[in-house]
């Protein structure tokens, strides 16, 4: 890999702590492809296509530009920590999202401000705080894959893809959700006694 990688990558991903052992090249692959088999090569950073914005070439698991934005590797360094895990609904667009944050409230302006899946009306129907709240996350968004839809959204000047929607309803969500944290230690944070409003056909 250290062969497919210009001077300039290979100082930055010294500058970060990290080799060319720790990059995945998925230039050739689908997105959907590469965002599996990364994970499971255990790879910090994927080589793939250029950004908009500069042209650089290394991303982040989540295929976000790492050379533009350092706090993303920052934050995937933070993939085990505790935080909360949660499902947020829109009745507007009819979509479910998955989410990881440190603060439910401020994630919520946050995806409303930004009108994740072209919707302002976003609430959380479900939070807990758990360990490894990133690494639960892509599970349940790997068994809800079959539901994924091309969105994108705009972040501080930039149009980003949003890869945490899902087209279904709340009871396919909450049943991801169950699977993946049943039997671990987790603090129910937000619990909407009637989500019947969310059951998306």
């Amino acid at each position: 890999m250290e062969y497919e990688l210009t001077t300039e990558e290979l100082a930055f991903l010294r500058s970060q702590g990290l080799g060319p052992d720790d990059v995945f090249d998925a230039r050739w692959m689908s997105q959907a492809r590469w965002f599996r088999e990364i994970k499971e090569a255990g790879k910090t950073v994927a080589l793939g296509n250029p950004c908009r914005k500069a042209g650089h070439r290394l991303r982040s698991r989540k295929g976000h530009c790492v050379q533009c934005d350092t706090k993303i590797l920052a934050f995937a360094g933070r993939y085990d920590l505790k935080q909360y895990l949660y499902v947020a609904g829109s009745l507007s667009a009819r979509l479910i999202k998955i989410g990881v944050c440190k603060d439910l409230l401020q994630r919520i302006r946050q995806i409303c401000a930004e009108r994740h899946g072209d919707a302002r009306d976003w609430e959380v129907i479900y939070a807990v705080e758990i360990d490894r709240a990133g690494e639960i996350e892509d599970r349940i968004l790997s068994r809800l894959g079959r539901y994924a839809i091309d969105s994108h959204y705009w972040k501080n000047g930039f149009l980003q893809q949003s890869i945490e929607l899902r087209r279904c309803s709340i009871s396919h969500a909450m049943e991801a959700m169950t699977a993946e944290i049943d039997g671990k230690e987790c603090y129910l944070a937000i619990n909407w006694r009637d989500k019947s409003a969310y059951e998306f056909k």
